[in-house]
């Protein structure tokens, strides 16, 4: 599902996600890593709510689950807590973060060409049928009423707060339709405590970049 999600954001054009929303994606990527957890029944919800922790299930065999699992193990138990967490635990487990791991699962399976290194490093597509049915099916999803698979559910869900609304509702008149179904895909199912607490996390984020923002300018009025 991350793989997705970073395939959702990366720009044909450019092979590179949209300037500014990396941070945004780096949380809506950890969710969806515990997500998978979840499903995969490597973690299960917690006796509080907006918990997780891990079962006695065997590690993921992948290399970025198995290191998400580290990070649920030595972050969690509160989910927050590991989303806030996993981009720097993914580096200290494996010395590369949320993005370039979830960029790195597309290499792996020939969909990008390996980055051409930078500050800001691109992707060239190389398999422009599957960036297509991505984004095809996705959209098929936020412009339709019928029930979802867990995982779509989950990547759809992810799309709002990783500012991708334009690309899984391209036409302007079907956008409150589609952050409608966006907003309560994973309504009334166990994964939906992961997508409120991205958006919760996000959130913080931005009230305490405003408020950092707010006592800089303050402090430099006189």
């Amino acid at each position: 599902m991350a793989e997705e999600l970073a395939l959702l954001a990366l720009d044909p054009t450019t092979g590179r996600h949209a300037p500014g929303t990396g941070s945004l994606l780096n949380a809506c990527l950890a969710g969806l890593l515990v997500a998978e957890l979840l499903i995969d029944a490597t973690a299960r919800a917690g006796d509080r709510d907006g918990t997780v922790v891990l079962t006695d299930r065997p590690r993921p065999a992948s290399g970025t689950l198995g290191a998400a699992a580290e990070v649920v193990a030595e972050s969690g138990p509160k989910i927050k807590a590991i989303l806030s967490h996993m981009d720097r635990g993914l580096r200290q487990h494996t010395g590369a973060g949320t993005w370039d791991l979830a960029v790195a699962g597309l290499v792996a399976v020939g969909v990008v060409a390996p980055s051409s290194g930078g500050l800001r490093p691109r992707h060239d597509l190389l398999v422009p049928a599957a960036h297509h049915e991505v984004v095809a099916r996705l959209q098929a999803a936020a412009a339709g009423d019928e029930a979802l698979d867990p995982r779509t559910a989950l990547v759809l869900s992810m799309t709002g707060p990783a500012h991708l609304l334009e690309v899984v509702s391209p036409q302007r008149a079907g956008r409150r339709h589609a952050r409608r179904r966006i907003d309560q895909a994973l309504d009334d199912t166990d994964l939906e405590p992961v997508g409120k607490i991205v958006r919760k996390v996000l959130a913080d984020a931005a009230a305490a970049a405003a408020a950092g923002a707010a006592v800089t300018v303050v402090g430099s009025s006189g």
